[in-house]
């Protein structure tokens, strides 16, 4: 192995002087494994100097070492690549190099490489990845350098609130998704086919906009981007990735990538490209590719965590589970200030927000989903839906606002769909990866009629809830299903349309809550607030124990007791709801298996609810 002192900084700021090095000082040995000596030298790297690696920007230098968090939002087809070449000159001398890690060979002038000896020319295969910025990813998650200044539509703002447009004109305040429709209609159309009582200030402007939303349009839908929200912003790569693994990752997995860049400016006006080679070889201003010499899955992206929950640093678990209640009290207290002092909303949205999917059972039950329904909410008037999504905004990792109104939902489009004109999937704004946290806003809803697309975008939202799993759209009536595992949140003033694990009516107990006092407040307390990130981290994705023999035996009795009392209420759903909301509620305390007293704490928050429901 290279020692560190030969190769000094050249590592991180010229990698590539790394592997030719490398490759020189074995090229003349057949049975030398000089790949194996450059992974390794890379992953003793990595590992000792993890920190030194530069995220990804726009201002990052072609060649050099970067790393990145991405979502696969496509798998390419495998290419091919020069492993190894032989070139030669006119006085016959010889050039041996390697074209592992990079899209150009480093061939001196002079010199050429007889493509026909297979004697010295060896091949291999490496695999494609289209990424994109995690989906939702909430700015307290990000490095403090410049990894999101390209590729970006955060800083542009509009109004109103329920309002969406297509192309993507975003408000980015608690990652709420705003589209405007960006399609002129007449006025027949806005009386017959959407009807929803908006004012005129309230309607998209389109005949005086149009030609500038088309230019916007052709910019913000350019092949190679393909962002699944509006609200994303960040630098889209496509890592290049050498492994014998046929399919390491999925689609939607998170993954971290350290890597060579490469930046290579293709004369668009010189070289014809059909539109499935442009989608691969995008300007690589825009989308650069990523040689990566290391690649991880990230289960969470939490920075004040070790990258890996199975390999947690040492006293991370621990100091959580001795701190967990306190946190926890100090969590409740702020979801009550949230909703307007409501013990009972408080306790199940603190639920909400530790769950997650940990199985599958037949593949037609979801374990761990805990979709809840907060109804009577204040109007959208008030600053309700605001002050909750800015304190989830700061505390889960992946958020986003959808406002469900009638035009939100004719015009979305939802779920992703192959275009195999480009052979690429098109991503929707459901392509979502593990732990995302949905908010979807009710109090904007209106009178008005969905359209076949609205229709079918209400179908998918509760395919979501209902079974965490979303056919996407290749085709042909072809669709294949990919799991899903989204916290979703429906704030509204009755009982959603949409299907949901528990419905919880808001009773406050404050009148005229000072909204604007609670977000001051949960900006300005960064302490309490990375509390509390630590704490839901770490408790969603803890080793969770069976429940005992002897505890088991107590809640079946419970169950069989409460169901000859009222038969028709109490049925198989009802114990997998408590189920799920006593395990929950252990997890919020810190323990790591079920205990009686929080069993009956469970069953206490349930008749609470339920007598709730009955009263109101």
């Amino acid at each position: 192995m290279l020692e560190e002192s030969n190769v000094g900084e050249t590592w991180l700021t010229a990698p590539r002087t790394v592997v030719h090095n490398t490759y020189q000082s074995h090229c003349n040995s057949p049975d030398s494994d000089w790949e194996k000596e450059i992974e390794e030298k890379f992953s003793d790297l990595i590992k000792n100097k993890r920190d030194n690696i530069p995220w990804l920007s726009s201002d990052s230098v072609s060649g050099s070492l970067v790393r990145h968090y991405v979502m696969v939002q496509d798998i390419l087809d495998q290419e091919f690549y020069t492993k190894q070449f032989v070139a030669r000159n006119k006085e016959d001398e010889v050039l041996k190099g390697t074209g592992k890690y990079s899209d150009i060979l480093d061939i001196q002038q002079g010199y050429e490489v007889d493509w026909e000896d297979n004697r010295t020319l060896k091949r291999d295969t490496r695999l494609v990845y289209y990424c994109v910025p995690v989906p939702g990813r909430n700015t307290w998650t990000r490095p403090s350098s410049r990894d999101d200044v390209m590729t970006t539509s955060r800083d542009v703002m509009t109004t109103p609130r329920d309002v969406m447009t297509t192309p993507r004109d975003v408000t980015t305040q608690n990652n709420v998704i705003e589209l405007s429709c960006g399609k002129k209609r007449g006025a027949q159309d806005d009386t017959d086919e959407m009807d929803t009582g908006e004012d005129e200030s309230k309607k998209v402007k389109s005949g005086e906009n149009e030609e500038s939303t088309k230019k916007e349009e052709d910019s913000s839908s350019f092949q190679g981007l393909n962002m699944v929200l509006p609200t994303d912003s960040g630098v889209c790569c496509i890592p290049l990735i050498y492994t014998q693994d046929t399919s390491p990752f999925k689609i939607n997995d998170v993954i971290e990538i350290t890597g060579i860049l490469e930046r290579i400016e293709i004369d668009t006006n010189s070289v014809e490209m059909d539109e499935e080679e442009s989608a691969r070889f995008p300007p690589s201003s825009i989308v650069p590719r990523v040689h990566c010499v290391d690649v991880k899955l990230r289960s969470h992206i939490n920075p004040l965590l070790s990258c890996d929950p199975l390999d947690f640093k040492e006293g991370e678990v621990s100091e959580v589970l001795s701190t967990a209640s306190d946190v926890r009290s100090e969590l409740v207290t702020m979801l009550r200030k949230c909703t307007a002092g409501d013990p009972l909303a408080a306790e199940y949205l603190l639920l909400h927000l530790l769950s997650h999917v940990y199985g599958r059972r037949d593949e037609v039950m979801t374990l761990g989903k805990f979709a809840v329904n907060l109804t009577k909410c204040p109007p959208k008037e008030t600053k309700f839906v605001e002050c909750l999504s800015t304190l989830f905004s700061n505390i889960s990792e992946k958020s986003f606002v959808f406002p469900l109104t009638i035009t939100n939902f004719n015009i979305s489009t939802m779920l992703p769909k192959k275009d195999y004109k480009a052979n690429r999937l098109r991503s929707g704004l459901l392509q979502l990866p593990k732990g995302m946290q949905i908010i979807l806003d009710e109090t904007v809803l209106e009178p008005g009629q969905l359209k076949p697309n609205g229709v079918e975008n209400l179908k998918c939202i509760g395919n979501l809830i209902s079974w965490q799993k979303l056919a996407y759209d290749f085709g042909f009536s072809y669709n294949i299903e990919f799991e899903c595992d989204a916290k979703v949140l429906i704030l509204g003033e009755g009982k959603s349309l949409l299907p949901s694990d528990v419905v919880v009516p808001l009773k406050p107990m404050e009148d005229n809550a000072d909204y604007d006092k609670i977000i001051s407040e949960i900006h300005s307390n960064q302490e309490m607030l990375n509390r509390f990130r630590k704490y839901l981290t770490v408790l969603r994705h803890i080793q969770y124990d069976e429940v005992s023999e002897e505890l088991q035996k107590k809640i079946e009795q419970d169950f069989v007791s409460e169901r000859k009392s009222n038969p028709k209420e109490v049925t198989g759903d009802t114990l997998h709801r408590s189920l799920v909301i006593a395990r929950l509620y252990a997890l919020s305390r810190g323990h790591v298996q079920l205990e009686e007293d929080d069993w009956n704490s469970a069953k206490s928050l349930e008749r609470d609810r339920l007598s709730r429901i009955a009263s109101s």
